[in-house]
């Protein structure tokens, strides 16, 4: 090839890389990516992170006039979650053991353990993830859009909107001073109507390196009470077996 021709060819080529880099898309990926490290710096760091395999939360969990009953929430690595909560003096559970889902209601008068509906189990897998849903989100290849700035709880707080695998969407608002997270917006449906769920974070506190909120107050559409969840004791690594998170045996050896 002639050297006109290369240095032609060539010229092409940097213009082209320095139009892709300097598009509105990339842009905003350079934005996403440096939120996604500020985020994970200010809970505490990579480090930090990387190094709880397990976590083991407890609290206290507002159902809604005036009902406060105790809980214990546990995940491990990978993908495992499991709450349990005391109400009517009966044990509550829902759990996800990475692939699947299970719930036992007995307040309900479901007093076996049945498999989760794949809507349940979509929402409740969204939450089982130790690292937080930026971080995971940004790791795992998720759609990540950035949607501008907007003033939360007296804050400057950029707003992504986050995928999820199944296709489910999330609105994540990011303190752009702290780096944390101030707001989470998901949508449930209710009475077959499609409804947002804002969820408030504050009180971020350390345990073991890792910042965590000790409350969240949360409120879906067109309802004026807030229902909140503390958490009063953070323990990272206890040792939880795999069978912690599986739909445990009915009589008979059956399992629903």
């Amino acid at each position: 090839m002639p050297k006109k021709m290369m240095v032609a060819a060539f010229a092409i080529v940097l213009v082209a890389s320095f139009l892709i880099y300097n598009s509105d898309a990339m842009k905003d990926r350079r934005v996403i990516k440096a939120l996604v490290a500020q985020n994970l710096a200010a809970r505490g760091g990579a480090d930090a992170w990387q190094a709880a395999n397990s976590l083991r939360l407890t609290g206290l969990m507002d159902l809604g006039q005036g009902l406060h009953v105790p809980y214990v929430i546990e995940k491990k690595r990978p993908g495992k979650f499991c709450i349990e909560f005391v109400f009517d003096e009966e044990t509550a559970f829902q759990c996800v053991d990475g692939k699947t889902g299970w719930k036992l209601l007995p307040y309900l008068g479901r007093d076996k353990p049945e498999a989760m509906t794949d809507t349940e189990h979509s929402q409740l897998a969204s939450t089982a993830a130790i690292d937080g849903l930026l971080s995971i989100a940004f790791g795992r290849g998720d759609k990540l859009k950035l949607i501008g700035k907007e003033m939360v709880a007296g804050s400057v707080a950029v707003k992504i909107e986050v995928t999820l695998p199944d296709g489910s969407i999330r609105w994540l608002y990011i303190d752009e001073q702290t780096g944390l997270d101030i707001k989470l917006e998901s949508t449930r449906v209710l009475r077959g109507q499609e409804r947002i769920v804002e969820t408030f974070y504050y009180d971020w506190q350390e345990t073991d390196g890792l910042l965590i909120p000790r409350r969240q107050e949360s409120r879906t559409q067109g309802d004026d009470e807030f229902n909140f969840v503390t958490v009063d004791s953070v323990l990272s690594n206890p040792l939880l077996d795999d069978s912690r998170f599986a739909m445990p045996a009915v009589a008979g050896g059956e399992s629903s």
